[in-house]
């Protein structure tokens, strides 16, 4: 076997004839092309098998003792690389069955023996172009599949964070709003956990199975971080009222990293949209709690005031209108029944005045009550 180097198109040259193998190696580099030489079948296949991406054309003798130019060319056109490389039949045969043979096999082309220089050149070359041309066109509509595929998969992926936008607003709660974001999330064949944080809690949701403590514990360790923060193949995203962390980031996959940024980036800001809402809302019926509550210990206050007051009077009623009874038992002179009823009508007297002073109290309860709703909602219209 022989190999000489001038260009980058590199012939395959099968011939058992040594001197017709030498000719065409000739014809070939004085064209400027490279050769490669194997006097049997056997040894092209041989080297084919083994320098598969080296060859860009092979011309081969049909009859041959060990393995023939048919057999050699099913071999080769059998093979991926093979079907991609033109394959040129080099006989003294020249019928009509033959050629079909040699078609029928794989064959690129038939040049009949003996060989004219300009023939084989024309041949070559048309292949050569041709092979470029497929090679060129199959990268192109390679890059064309996957711009398409690629903009249909962000076309769905812009669908679905669009509904996840719609299915967030009405989210009532933070189960639900978990709920509706791993439905995404698992389309990206993400495995997430979502801690969400309010001034009383924590809440810890995870898409498969309750989050252990130890999970949680570095969830927080790491909310301080960056809006995106690597660590191993997880990544925390960190929002200001939760933290979403993604357990399988492809973090060593650059490309499909920054999509998966961008998507989640979206999903995130819809989130943190909604939980400002519920947070706010959960305040809000804090508040009117609190007011409900006030308003219940100041009936509660008033309605005991007025039971005492009543009473109060009541006794009080009573008391002057048994020392009336005992005063006239008694045989008083009348100036000591006159200061026994001024003893008994003072303490009356004192006894209105403590009892307003109630009211003056209940008054001022009313009065911070109102105070309160007032201050709630200024607090809520801002």
């Amino acid at each position: 076997m022989n190999a000489n180097t001038k260009n980058e198109e590199t012939i395959l040259v099968v011939d058992d004839d040594p001197a017709l193998l030498e000719l065409h190696t000739a014809y070939l580099q004085s064209a400027g092309y490279k050769t490669i030489t194997a006097e049997s079948g056997q040894k092209a296949l041989t080297y084919f098998n083994s320098n598969q991406d080296t060859i860009s054309n092979i011309l081969s003798d049909i009859m041959m003792p060990d393995m023939d130019g048919y057999e050699l060319c099913r071999k080769i056109k059998s093979t991926e690389k093979g079907k991609e490389i033109p394959f040129v039949f080099v006989s003294s045969l020249n019928s009509i069955e033959e050629q079909l043979k040699g078609y029928e096999v794989g064959g690129d082309d038939y040049i009949t023996k003996p060989i004219q220089p300009d023939i084989i050149y024309k041949k070559l070359s048309v292949l050569v172009n041709m092979t470029k041309s497929n090679k060129n066109l199959k990268q192109d509509l390679q890059e064309s599949f996957k711009t398409t595929m690629q903009a249909m998969t962000y076309s769905s992926d812009l669908g679905q964070i669009l509904e996840f936008y719609k299915t967030s607003l009405s989210s009532p709660n933070f189960q639900e709003l978990a709920n509706n974001l791993f439905r995404v999330t698992s389309t990206y064949g993400l495995k997430c956990t979502l801690q969400i944080r309010t001034p009383n809690q924590i809440v810890n949701i995870g898409d498969k199975k309750q989050v252990s403590p130890l999970e949680s514990n570095v969830i927080e360790l790491v909310c301080e971080k960056d809006r995106f923060f690597d660590f191993g193949t997880r990544t925390a995203i960190n929002y200001e009222n939760f933290t979403l962390l993604i357990k399988n980031m492809p973090i060593d996959n650059n490309e499909r990293y920054g999509e998966l940024k961008d998507l989640l980036s979206s999903l995130c800001n819809a989130v943190e949209s909604r939980l400002q809402v519920l947070l706010y809302d959960s305040k809000a019926k804090q508040k009117q709690e609190i007011l409900a509550t006030v308003q219940q210990a100041i009936d509660d206050i008033e309605g005991l005031f007025r039971e005492i007051q009543g009473e109060s009077i009541s006794v009080i009623d009573n008391m002057k209108s048994d020392l009336d009874e005992a005063l006239m038992m008694l045989g008083l002179l009348e100036y000591q029944e006159e200061n026994i009823l001024s003893i008994a009508q003072k303490c009356l007297d004192e006894t209105n005045n403590v009892l307003e002073k109630g009211n003056n109290l209940s008054n001022k309860l009313e009065e911070v009550y109102h105070r309160l709703g007032t201050l709630f909602s200024e607090t809520h219209e801002k």
